[in-house]
Formats: structure tokens, sequence, C-alpha cells
């Protein structure tokens, strides 16, 4: 019954990792073909973030990690609440993925003239520099052991590349291996 409980789970899990990467690419192309529409309303951004923050704190405290906020409120942007909620989640994602045990993360969101800004900040391991350029290419994924350990499928900073995108906004990365990004 045991091993007939672990294929079981097996199954399950596999399940669902397929059914996040069609998912995935269904945004994808959906997004290439212009046949999503943003949904576009006034929003705090500090809520929206420690919304999604609020719910990756059990997962960090899982991997022993410290995520830290510093939100400036009152900073209300017309944007898609669902697509920012969606590139938050890709944010924290990556960075608890990539910050080992006893790491910290650092969400801020402050106003600068009159723009918007937000950091999403760890003590990970960092990415390459050869790497850094492609992050947000379709299917790239750095280290292919530690990849491969974390799952995914190099889709997410595509997806997040396109949100930011289509908000009128920029992202980039800044990283140093052994460091953080």
């Amino acid at each position: 019954i045991e091993e007939e409980t672990i294929r079981i789970t097996n199954v399950v899990r596999e399940t669902i990792r397929m059914s996040k990467l069609v998912s995935t690419l269904f945004t994808l192309a959906r997004a290439d073909a212009n046949q999503i529409e943003m949904q576009r309303a006034p929003l705090m951004l500090s809520e929206v973030l420690a919304h999604v923050a609020e719910q990756f704190q059990p997962l960090a405290e899982m991997k022993d990690i410290t995520l830290e906020m510093d939100l400036q409120d009152e900073i209300e942007v017309m944007a898609d609440k669902e697509r920012l909620h969606q590139l938050f989640v890709i944010l924290l994602d990556n960075a608890i993925k990539y910050t080992w045990p006893k790491g910290h993360i650092f969400l801020l969101c402050y106003k600068q003239g009159n723009m918007a800004v937000i950091k999403v900040v760890d003590t990970g391991c960092g990415i390459e520099p050869a790497d850094v350029p492609r992050v947000f290419d379709r299917f790239f994924r750095g280290d292919k052991v530690r990849s491969r350990e974390a799952g995914g499928a190099g889709l997410g900073l595509a997806i997040a590349y396109w949100i930011v995108e289509k908000h009128g906004g920029k992202i980039w990365v800044e990283s140093k291996v052994g460091v953080g990004s």
C-alpha cells in the first residue's frame, strides 16, 4: 500500500507540474497574439505586495528564510491587479527558490519621482554574469543542475517581463554570484 501511495503521489505531482506548464504556455501564446486585455483600475501597490508576501511567508519559514518588507503606503497605480499579483508571485517564487536557508529576502516598494519602484532583493546564490542578459528569455535556465533541482521551465521571468512591459514599466536584474540578486 505504501508503494502505491508513493506512485499516486508522484502521478499527482507530475500532473500538477504539467498543468502549470500548459497554463504558462497558454498565457504566453495569448500574450503573443495580443489576446489578453489588461483590466486596469486604481490600486494600492503596497496592498497587492503585502498580500503576495503573506502567501509566501509560510514557504519562506519552511526554508528558514527571513522575508522582510518595507512598503511605502499610498502609492496608487492604474494597473491590472491580477497581472501584478502574478508578477509578484513570480519574483518572490524565484527569490525563495534560489535563496539558501538562513538567507534573507527584502521586498521594497517606494516612489521615486512620478514612478513606483519595486525591488525584490535576495541573499541567494546569484546569477552568473554571462547569464544575466538572458534571464528574461523564454525557456532560459541558468545553471542546469540548480535549475533541475528547483524545477520550472524557464518561463516565469519571460511572463514577468511581459507584464511589466504591458504596464509601461521596466524590469531588470542585478546579481552577484554567491551574494544574491
